[in-house]
C-alpha cells in the first residue's frame, strides 16, 4: 500500500478538503424537492435558509445545497440582489436567462467585475424590488 504522499495513493493527502473527493454527501433534487424549495424561497425569501430548514419542509438538505439549488432555479451565481425577497422565481430565471452581453458559468450570469461594495448589492436590490413589481 502506497502511504499518503506516494504513487498509486487514492483519496485525500494531507491538507486536503474531503470535499474534493466528494466523500461527503450531497443527494441531488427530486422535481417535487425543487417545487418544495420554490414555495418555500417564495414563503420565506431568498437567502433565509436558516428558515426553509427550521421549517422541515426539505429534511436532510443543507445550507449549501438551498443556495446552489436557488442559484441554478434564478438563472445566476449572486444571489445578493434577492436576498429577502419573496420573488416569483420564473419570472426572474426567465429575465436571467434572457440577458443579453453577460457573463455566464455553467449556464448562470455571474459578476465578472470587481467585488460587490455594500452600495452595489444595495442597488441591485432596488433593481430586483423594482423588476419583481412589473
Amino acid at each position: 500500500m502506497a502511504d499518503a504522499s506516494g504513487a498509486g495513493y487514492k483519496g485525500p493527502r494531507l491538507g486536503d478538503a474531503a470535499s474534493l473527493w466528494n466523500f461527503t454527501t450531497a443527494p441531488g433534487w427530486t422535481t417535487s424537492e425543487t417545487l418544495i424549495l420554490q414555495h418555500a424561497l417564495q414563503h420565506f425569501g431568498v437567502g433565509r435558509w436558516v428558515q426553509i430548514l427550521d421549517s422541515d419542509v426539505l429534511p436532510g438538505k443543507t445550507i449549501q445545497q438551498l443556495n446552489g439549488q436557488t442559484q441554478r432555479l434564478l438563472g445566476k451565481q449572486s444571489l445578493a440582489a434577492y436576498t429577502g425577497l419573496k420573488l416569483d422565481i420564473d419570472k426572474i430565471r426567465g429575465d436571467n436567462q434572457a440577458m443579453k452581453d453577460v457573463e455566464r458559468k455553467n449556464g448562470l450570469v455571474i459578476n465578472s467585475g470587481p467585488n460587490p461594495t455594500a452600495e452595489m448589492r444595495k442597488k441591485w436590490q432596488g433593481g430586483a424590488k423594482a423588476q419583481e413589481k412589473m
